[in-house]
């Protein structure tokens, strides 16, 4: 990981090597060399019953610290090669190593992609680690002085400067304990995970029980590489290199317009909203490498160097596809990048080329969906592309769930698009970005006339906002597009300063140091259980008990059919489905796409599922759904599914927030059907 902030400007790479860098960097590239490795190793080193102890425990979260390191520098230096092809540098040498990353990264997930697809998944990784250390070794001596100087730029300033840089290592610091600690995030616990973990079991096909799964993009392959390395740790870890990488494209995206103390001070409070400390560390969701693509992009559009060329036209595309293909919303992302480059240089080839970029990086989970299910954004066109197919009651749910079946209304358009916008109904950290752009948008209105200096990130945000507002609606989906706007939100700042506004001076600052406290007391309040789980503080099982939602069910199904499944599956009505380690399929009508309330009306209906899809047990946990809950209460009553175990264990009552406990029943049921195929193999 680098330190990046106002970077030198660079002469050609032939330069760098003649530096005096040559012999030395030989030297540390061999050295950084088993770095690669270590998160092949990391397997060995994480105990998958226990927390170790507190010295383990730190040790081992400075050899996944040391392992995201090489991580960062094998994708720059791949990155380097793909550049240095393309004839391509940057401005200043910490953007180009910032495009270089991102770049890498683009193109270790294309490679991971293929390695799904042939199904030699954890062995393809390990070829990929392979491969990565050769890029490391044959480019580490070009980007190390590039690190070196970027390094010498971030540490020069004054001491306030370098105290704002200790503030930001320390929340970092503090952030990737966090990320180490136990998976709690619902919707990780939910597909994010889950289904990475599930291709590594049974194989890269498509999962209809779980329709999130369909929603997987670029991004989860790098949770999927974490995972076939032998640690969700190094997943996780992987994520908060995303959340690094973010804060560091928006800080030297800022250094564009603002002056040093400016940028710092707007990177630790990036750091300090609660929407991406949160992302950062626990959500367990790769959203926030949207974040640095769509920084990165922006980045090389408002480069000098190479400008209005088609290597600068292809390179922000090759980046945009790090949006595109992320989620479905990132595609609104995508056009507001073509709208950006389409209004700076009005080129059509440029506008193109940006496009057959971001196709070539983004297209592949489109092009899975379509090959799966005949829809590339399944299931969403669904009614359209494939009606004998579609499930109206899942789908139904799912549009409720992201937001589309409830379409903003224009008076709610200017809070939203300054990410003011809040869903009253749900409020918590994944809608939370704070008032800073909010309360700082005249600033931004009055600095108008200097609008053109930081044009292309301004079209990028509104264009995206607007694109997002319209189709969801969600507060959340806009955290790409969030380090844009505090980049323009630093260029007003500096305006105000530079025109003497001496009160609006005090009120940035006081609402800045504000903002810093509630989100430095938020960041403390929120961090310090997973921090300590991670530190070894806190054992493991008492950890996920008081902190996973439906582990104690999991667990309590994992015990009671791990010896007695034996090629049957379950049947399950939980939403977080990491823990349990049985075969199984999800029930929940409302997220399972083959769970079709219009087509499994009575017990009939319910036998010939359960024998299609070998199911040989039920758990349900007190209840059945509502939707399908007659005809299998009718199946228990004729008793057709037979109890065999109950158990009762503790889960969340009402929002997880609140930390408050209730007893719920796990009930386990046999499958008559199955019970008399068992007896007649018996026999």
């Amino acid at each position: 990981m680098f330190i990046i902030y106002r970077g030198n400007e660079t002469g050609s790479s032939q330069e760098a090597e003649h530096s005096g860098y040559s012999e030395c960097d030989l030297h540390l590239g061999c050295c950084c060399l088993p770095l690669v490795f270590l998160a092949v190793l990391s397997r060995h080193l994480a105990p998958s019953q226990q927390i170790p102890t507190e010295n383990m425990a730190l040790i081992h979260a400075a050899f996944l610290f040391v392992s995201v390191c090489a991580f960062s520098l094998a994708a720059a230096s791949l990155g380097s090669l793909i550049l240095r092809v393309l004839q391509l540098e940057m401005n200043a040498d910490g953007e180009h190593l910032l495009i270089c990353t991102g770049v890498g990264v683009i193109s270790i997930e294309m490679l991971l992609f293929g390695v799904e697809v042939t199904q030699q998944i954890r062995n393809g990784c390990l070829v990929v680690v392979g491969l990565l250390c050769v890029f490391l070794l044959a480019e580490f001596k070009r980007i190390a002085p590039r690190c070196s100087r970027s390094l010498k730029a971030a540490f020069s300033g004054s001491r306030l400067d370098f105290l704002l840089l200790l503030i930001i290592g320390i929340v970092l610091g503090l952030e990737f304990l966090a990320s180490l600690a136990p998976l709690t995030g619902s919707d990780a616990l939910h597909y994010h995970f889950t289904t990475p973990k599930l291709i590594l079991t049974y194989g890269f096909h498509p999962d209809l029980s779980i329709l999130h799964s369909f929603l997987c993009g670029q991004h989860h392959l790098l949770i999927l590489f974490g995972l076939a390395l032998g640690s969700e740790k190094v997943a996780m870890g992987l994520i908060f290199l995303g959340g690094v990488m973010t804060a560091f494209s928006l800080a030297c995206l800022a250094s564009r317009w603002s002056s040093p103390r400016t940028t710092r001070a707007i990177t630790l409070l990036l750091l300090l909203t609660p929407v991406v400390f949160w992302q950062i560390s626990s959500a367990g969701a790769p959203d926030i490498w949207m974040a640095f693509f769509a920084s990165a992009a922006v980045m090389v559009l408002c480069q000098r160097k190479n400008s209005g060329t088609w290597r600068q036209a292809l390179l922000a595309g090759l980046l945009t596809g790090g949006v595109a293909g992320a989620k479905y919303t990132g595609c609104l992302i995508a056009a507001g990048l073509v709208a950006a480059i389409a209004i700076e240089y009005r080129s059509a080839r440029s506008t193109s080329l940006l496009f057959a970029g971001s196709l070539l990086t983004g297209i592949w989970p489109y092009l899975r969906n379509f090959v799966w299910t005949g829809d590339p954004v399944f299931p969403f066109l669904s009614k359209t592309l494939i009606p004998e197919r579609a499930n109206l009651f899942a789908l139904k749910a799912l549009l409720a769930d992201t937001g589309a079946s409830q379409p903003g209304h224009l008076s709610q358009f200017i809070p939203f698009v300054f990410f003011a916008g809040m869903r009253q109904s749900s409020l918590g950290f994944w809608d939370f970005f704070g008032p800073i752009v909010f309360a700082l948008a005249p600033l931004l209105i009055s600095s108008f006339a200097d609008f053109r200096k930081w044009r292309v990130p301004a079209v990028v945000w509104c264009v995206s906002a607007l694109g997002i507002f319209y189709s969801s609606g969600l507060p959340r989906f806009l955290l790409p597009v969030f380090p844009l706007a505090l980049a323009c939100t630093a260029a007003g700042i500096d305006f105000s300063q530079q025109n003497g506004w001496k009160l609006t001076d005090r009120f940035v600052v006081g609402l800045v140091i504000l903002l810093w406290m509630v989100g430095g007391a938020g960041l403390v309040m929120y961090m310090w259980k997973p921090a300590a789980a991670a530190l070894g503080f806190i054992g493991e099982v008492h950890y996920l008990e008081e902190r996973r939602p439906e582990y104690q069910e999991a667990e309590a199904i994992n015990r009671v059919l791990a010896s007695q499944t034996k090629g049957g599956k379950t049947l399950l009505f939980l939403r977080h489905m990491y823990s349990v380690d049985v075969p199984y399929l999800n029930g929940d009508p409302a997220t399972s796409w083959i769970i079709n309330p219009d087509r499994l009306h009575t017990p009939h209906d319910w036998e010939v599922f359960f024998q299609k899809e070998g199911i040989a047990f039920v758990a349900r946990s007190p209840d059945y759904p509502e939707k399908i809950e007659a005809p299998l209460t009718e199946m228990e009553a004729k008793g057709e599914l037979v109890p065999v175990a109950r158990s009762v264990v503790q889960d969340f009552q009402g929002m997880r927030i609140e930390g408050e406990h209730t007893e719920i029943s796990v009930i386990i049921l046999r499958v008559k059907s199955s019970i008399e195929t068992k007896n007649q193999d018996d026999h």
